[in-house]
């Protein structure tokens, strides 16, 4: 069972997202006082999953890290083989229409592979105002930003502006026991001597402007905007009288301090020159932490979910790497409680740790676990009983959809679940040639191999669908194996076989029939595909047909040119799509 303490995140394992979260005291603490590994470049991988606020998985999301690029899948899953990281910030970003950008830095072994979860925070307008005059925008109560007048100007041109100001704003609570879920990076910075230290927050947010056009904005060099963030109740007796301020390098993964945070009555005060995500932050002495984990039979446990809890800071975790490794920093002088959780939850190995005076190696453990493997398995038949040549299976079972591709009327699909208890799976069957797919079955299952036999993939016609051809490369998404997401100024979808995601979004809300330029544009996936829009020189034009009302369709035509970003030059573009509305 996880601890249910209500607590202030404090900071972060190396390994993973381990965010120790404080629920009592403040402690007067220096830099960390061990050595830590020098940084260098690293070959490993990373793989993990994208969540949005209310921890459903988001398909289509963009995830870059090491130079490479690849999207999630249905089930938020993704991940990257033998790419090249820092050893102690690994970086993954994730961006997705609609979200502030999310992230995650890790430790990362040569030659392991990380597991990592990321929850998207949604990207919403919290106010606006007139670039000549400035003025105030509530984040949320007591947390604000306050912009002097004529103040801004246009970051790619640096052109002053001066039309009417869009902020776009999220405040993280340092109370919320998701934090390390939701929050850019992990709790470590650099300090203003250049060196790391881990980090206790007392308050955090995300600031983003836009222009009427929707053209990024920032501070004028020279000028600075005043920010507020109010101490929660359960802090405001422990919270010191001025701490720095960091901001979130979201190229190198890395708080950086910069400035100083002042308490004013429950409040902490302070100013920035630019915006990005803004934290107070109070440095920390920390020692180091590392163990292994093994299971009964001696293989190491991977993606594994482990935690620590201090009696004074509670605790949330991370998952161990490919080799069953997790280790980085943990709170000096504390006796901690390290725990081994299943998939469900449920604490399946303890012991104590410390008190943490000096560096803590647990060595390797074992932990009995329970293997519950499922495997299916079967045949697929099209409209004339012939095998369906290229084609998908989706297994809908204990909330996850899991998918296969069907390949010569064929399809295995293994699929690891966190108990063996029974549970009804239904089953879909589709082709992907001809867009049918068959009636949705259901069957209990248990674990071991199931062989659903021959399904059929026909009598429903796939009734959402994106068909484009960018410089004479056709590119296919229905709403059967696929994912497709309407909302009032964007369309996206990812293609579990084939690996790409597309997404479109319009200068305005799509709200009629008629002709929408294009303000974002993007195909992403294998084996090279990497297509962006880049005003004013290609421009991509889509013209609304058939407006349905809510829960009917959408469907259009889509041309102009594009860029790919990679290859460094622009193709030209023809599609259509129809999509269900869904607002």
């Amino acid at each position: 069972m996880r601890s249910n303490r209500v607590s202030l995140a404090l900071f972060a394992l190396l390994c993973g997202i381990v965010t120790f979260i404080a629920c009592s005291k403040y402690k007067d603490t220096n830099l960390p006082s061990t050595d830590l590994p020098a940084d260098k470049a690293v070959t490993a991988s990373i793989q993990g999953r994208v969540l949005d606020e209310n921890g459903v998985p988001v398909a289509g999301a963009l995830v870059s890290g090491g130079g490479k690029d690849t999207v999630s899948d249905v089930n938020g899953s993704w991940g990257f083989k033998d790419i090249q990281v820092s050893s102690r910030f690994g970086y993954i970003k994730v961006v997705k229409p609609g979200y502030f950008t999310g992230s995650r830095s890790v430790i990362t072994n040569a030659g392991g592979t990380n597991y990592i979860s990321i929850s998207l925070i949604p990207r919403t307008t919290k106010g606006s105002f007139a670039a000549a005059s400035g003025g105030t925008v509530v984040i949320q109560a007591g947390d604000t930003v306050v912009f002097d007048g004529s103040s801004l100007v246009n970051d790619a041109t640096k052109a002053a502006y001066t039309g009417t100001v869009h902020v776009f704003a999220a405040y993280l609570d340092p109370t919320d026991i998701n934090l390390s879920k939701i929050m850019p990076g992990d709790l470590r910075g650099i300090g203003k001597d250049g060196k790391e230290t881990a980090l206790q927050t007392f308050g955090m947010m995300a600031v983003e402007l836009e222009g009427d056009a929707g053209e990024k904005l920032q501070l004028a060099p020279g000028k600075t905007a005043a920010l507020t963030f109010a101490i929660p109740a359960s802090l405001q007796a422990t919270t010191p009288a001025t701490m720095p301020l960091w901001y979130f390098n979201d190229t190198t993964g890395k708080w950086i301090e910069e400035g100083t945070a002042t308490r004013k009555g429950n409040s902490l005060c302070g100013t920035t020159s630019h915006f990005t995500f803004w934290n107070c932050d109070q440095p920390m002495a920390v020692v180091n932490f590392k163990v292994r984990l093994k299971d009964q039979d001696g293989n190491p446990l991977a993606n594994q979910f482990v935690q620590l809890i201090s009696p004074t800071y509670g605790a949330v975790g991370t998952y161990t790497d490919s080799t069953g490794f997790a280790g980085g920093l943990i709170p000096k002088g504390e006796t901690l409680a390290f725990q081994v959780l299943n998939p469900c939850g449920t604490v399946i190995f303890g012991e104590n740790v410390g008190p943490t005076l000096a560096d803590q190696d647990l060595g390797t453990l074992t932990v009995n676990v329970e293997n519950t493997k499922l495997v299916f398995t079967g045949t697929v038949v099209d409209c004339s009983n012939k095998p369906v040549a290229s084609g998908f299976v989706n297994v809908l079972l204990d909330g996850l959809n899991f998918r296969a591709p069907v390949t010569n009327g064929t399809f295995t699909l293994p699929i690891k679940r966190c108990s063996g208890s029974t549970s009804v799976a239904h089953i879909t069957a589709g082709d992907y040639a001809v867009q049918q797919a068959g009636k949705a079955s259901t069957v209990s299952v248990k674990s071991d191999n199931v062989d659903l036999g021959q399904l059929s993939a026909c009598g429903n016609d796939f009734d959402e669908m994106i068909d484009i051809t960018v410089n004479g490369t056709r590119y296919f998404w229905s709403t059967q194996p696929d994912n497709i997401a309407y909302s009032s100024n964007s369309i996206s979808s990812y293609s579990q076989i084939a690996g790409i995601s597309f997404n479109l979004y319009t200068t305005a809300d799509m709200n009629g029939t008629g002709a929408y330029d294009l303000n974002g544009f993007g195909v992403y996936g294998y084996p090279n595909v990497h297509l962006d829009q880049v005003p004013p020189d290609n421009v991509v034009h889509f013209n609304i047909t058939e407006y349905g009302a809510a829960d009917g369709y959408v469907s259009g035509n889509l041309s102009g040119n594009v860029y790919d970003s990679i290859a460094q030059k622009s193709y030209p573009i023809t599609g259509s799509l129809k999509v269900r509305r869904t607002n």
